[in-house]
């Protein structure tokens, strides 16, 4: 029996250490299990993946070092989960036992890549200020002006000045992204 934190694929994986109570678990068995080769198990996790042979219910895969549950309806990878640290550890060890198994599909979208080591919290703060950034740029241009000004962003054009911003935030979770949640969002 193993129990599965489902997420849909439009959003991101959940890691245990991110999981709480009013998740979307649910106990499975039986479930086949895959061995797949990196570049496979990258399309699993970051792509919208169609196969028209696949019938609807859950698969195991991973590489023998990463492995998480998906859920195929109507063709479709639709939901992906991950397990506990422990089960994963079990899953993992039986998967580098079985040999690889290649997978003809189609990918009909990509997502980006999810930044490990980020809080589900801090995730979305993140978003939240990266949406807030676009909207200050397009409808509160002086209060872009102001922010690129303190935090000493310089540019030819406005352009350049977000896409500096921009890149200022690109990665991880710090001071300054804390310190912009505070001073665009929570002051909306």
């Amino acid at each position: 029996m193993l129990l599965v934190n489902f997420v849909y694929d439009d959003e991101e994986l959940l890691e245990p250490y991110e999981w709480q109570e009013d998740d979307n678990f649910e106990e499975i068995e039986n479930v086949p299990i895959y061995h797949v080769s990196t570049s496979q198990l990258h399309d699993f996790l970051y792509a919208k993946v169609y196969q028209p042979l696949w019938q609807d219910g859950y698969m195991l895969v991973g590489d023998g070092h990463y492995c998480f549950v998906v859920d195929i309806q109507k063709h479709y990878l639709v939901r992906r989960g991950t397990l506990s640290w422990q089960q994963s550890d079990e899953m993992n060890a039986l998967i580098q036992r079985e040999p690889v198994t290649f997978f003809q599909y189609q990918m009909k979208e990509e997502a980006y890549d999810k930044e490990f080591g980020l809080t589900r919290h801090e995730r979305l703060k993140k978003m939240c200020l990266e949406e807030m950034i676009d909207e200050i740029f397009v409808v509160k241009y002086d209060v872009f002006v102001e922010i690129c000004k303190q935090l000493h962003i310089e540019g030819n054009n406005p352009s350049e000045k977000y896409l500096a911003l921009k890149h200022k935030i690109e990665k991880g979770y710090t001071s300054l992204h804390e310190l912009l949640y505070k001073e665009l969002v929570q002051k909306e």
